[in-house]
């Protein structure tokens, strides 16, 4: 009776076996659907996340073009360029943030830490984190992205698009807004008076009158910056500033640091030329160098040095010079004062 009593426990064990390893079965299949569902959750929100980080270039370029429109239009500096801007992409960011979190239900944290000046002087740096939260899943991502403060060019030199996507320099529209402001024309500010008013007392102010420089900021493409003088007939010095471009410099501004009025920073900046005007009727061999940090000198024209007569191009009866002093000229090739 004992060993059939066993019999029919056992059978009674293989008739129950199936039913428990079902109910594995059925849990594991439960547990796995929790796990792809938290798998899709969080590959939504690195794609939130990604969406986001490719939309911070996108708005603070257009960020630092309206702040740099504005400055041009006011003609007044900025008290901290960099505290306005970074908290200026982090409002238009939230706006981007509420409409995620109503189309998708996902919230969506986009902090700007810092926007500052970058290595290169042509981009600035934005530090951001951005933290996607969807129920128990929280993505947090730190960036750091360098941002090209060039419109068209050098990216797309034969694009077709109009230069609304330009960034303009607007450090002349701040210094000479009470010598009578300067105009744009045909890519390019004119000063007429208020450049030799600026300069009152610094002698050859004369030479600028109806002065002009770039009004875009265009990365110059001639590197070394010496081919510029070596070239034959100072060619390439000539077709760079008829393009109006912008040579990287340890004393001229950043862009950042132009928005608040200042013509040198302690940042890797850019310098372009300002050029005297061809239909004056004086001729001067000295003269305010024409360089624009040297020009636009931030404490009472100490750093304003004068240079010496540089004729890069000869039309009939016109013509076209700079003034360079000895430091530019070995900058840019051109030979030195003798």
């Amino acid at each position: 009776m004992e060993n059939k009593g066993y019999v029919m426990g056992g059978l009674a064990f293989l008739l129950v076996l199936p039913s428990i390893l079902l109910l594995m079965v059925l849990v594991d299949m439960v547990n796995f659907d929790k796990s792809v569902d938290t798998i899709i959750e969080a590959d939504n929100s690195f794609y939130i996340s990604g969406d986001v980080e490719r939309n911070i270039p996108i708005i603070t370029r257009q960020v630092l073009k309206e702040t740099v429109d504005n400055t041009i239009n006011n003609g007044n500096s900025l008290p901290n360029s960099r505290i306005l801007i970074k908290n200026t992409i982090e409002s238009k960011m939230k706006g981007l943030s509420v409409n995620y979190q109503k189309n998708t239900g996902v919230k969506v944290i986009c902090k700007i830490n810092s926007v500052d000046s970058a290595s290169d002087p042509f981009e600035i740096e934005v530090n951001s984190t951005i933290l996607v939260i969807k129920d128990n899943i929280t993505y947090k991502h730190l960036v750091n992205q360098n941002i090209s403060i060039l419109g068209n060019y050098p990216q797309n030199k034969f694009s077709m698009n109009s230069s609304s996507a330009e960034i303009s320099d607007p450090l002349p529209f701040i210094k000479c807004k009470k010598y009578g402001g300067v105009t744009i024309k045909n890519g390019q500010i004119n000063y007429g008076l208020s450049l030799k008013k600026y300069l009152r007392g610094v002698n050859g102010s004369e030479i600028y009158e109806n002065a002009s420089s770039s009004y875009y900021i265009k990365k110059c493409p001639y590197d070394p910056y010496k081919s510029h003088g070596n070239s034959t007939k100072f060619m390439t010095l000539k077709n760079c500033i008829d393009n109006g471009y912008y040579h990287e410099s340890n004393d001229g501004a950043c862009l950042l640091c132009r928005l608040e009025g200042r013509s040198t920073c302690n940042h890797y900046g850019f310098e372009t030329f300002i050029l005297p005007s061809t239909q004056r009727n004086q001729k001067l061999i000295r003269g305010p160098c024409s360089i624009d940090h040297v020009i636009f000198s931030d404490d009472n024209f100490k750093d304003c040095y004068p240079g010496e007569s540089v004729q890069y191009y000869f039309n009939g009866n016109i013509s076209h010079e700079l003034f360079l002093d000895n430091g530019h000229r070995a900058k840019y090739g051109v030979p030195d004062i003798k």
